[in-house]
């Protein structure tokens, strides 16, 4: 019988080579169920190996950036909409903070005791806020993505369909007027979930985020109570986030 750790070297090399795979076909390739390739494609997703997609996989971009790449560009911009969200925190409240880099930007400007609990599926973040002692930190459990810089999975699911908090921070890879969008699949149920079951809902972004190419739909604008956005986000695209009907409030980051 074949080692699952060469079945996925073999996978990996495939779309390598080939471009994308479909599932079907690498279960007959294989000799195995298609539960079991789905499986070995989630474990090669979460490693960085590939992009997972409905009925498959395909290779990751060349130039997709990874987590720590991100983190470390536009410090200064993620810093002002960081900024921006601050007062959105209550002392009290249960916050649900997601993983990203703008997200990680705002826990390093927070206070302990700026909400009762804060939890978050980022290690990154927890690690951040690892000094508090008056806000609890909760880390969710899951498999680490080293590319999403996030726990995803099962278990993060059931955690966060468990949680009732007073507001939530989704991480957003693009939106326009229609849509809020996600590159990962797995990062998409999750955030849904996290919109699902929050009372008050956030998100900042980069003005390059708006009208982002994105595979995974996750929402629409009118699902988020509170955008922060750039002091120069171009005229048209705030005229087109007002004119949504029900659309969240838009807070203005200070200029640099």
């Amino acid at each position: 019988m074949q080692l699952a750790e060469e079945r996925r070297r073999l996978i990996a090399e495939a779309v390598d080579r080939e471009g994308k795979v479909l599932a079907a076909e690498l279960a007959q390739r294989f000799q195995t169920s298609e539960d079991t390739i789905r499986r070995d494609l989630r474990d090669l997703d979460l490693a960085g190996r590939l992009r997972r997609v409905h009925g498959g996989a395909v290779r990751r971009a060349s130039g997709e950036a990874s987590f720590g790449q991100r983190e470390s560009a536009q410090l200064q911009r993620k810093a002002l909409l960081a900024q921006a969200l601050r007062p959105l925190l209550q002392p009290g409240d249960t916050v649900l903070i997601d993983a990203g880099s703008t997200n990680l930007a705002l826990a390093r400007q927070l206070d302990d005791g700026c909400a009762a609990t804060i939890v978050t599926n980022s290690p990154h973040i927890a690690l951040a806020l690892g000094e508090f002692r008056q806000t609890r930190v909760i880390l969710l459990g899951g498999t680490y993505s080293a590319q999403c810089g996030a726990v995803l999975g099962a278990r993060t699911l059931a955690d966060i369909e468990q949680l009732r908090a007073d507001l939530c921070i989704v991480g957003l890879c693009g939106l326009d007027s229609r849509r809020l969008g996600a590159s990962d699949g797995e990062e998409a149920i999750l955030k849904r979930a996290m919109l699902a079951g929050s009372a008050r809902r956030a998100a900042a972004v980069l003005n390059e985020r708006f009208g982002a190419p994105t595979p995974f739909f996750l929402g629409t604008p009118n699902e988020l109570d509170h955008l922060a956005v750039e002091a120069d986000l171009p005229a048209e695209q705030v005229a087109a986030l007002r004119d949504v009907a029900g659309g969240p409030e838009l807070i203005f980051a200070e200029r640099t």
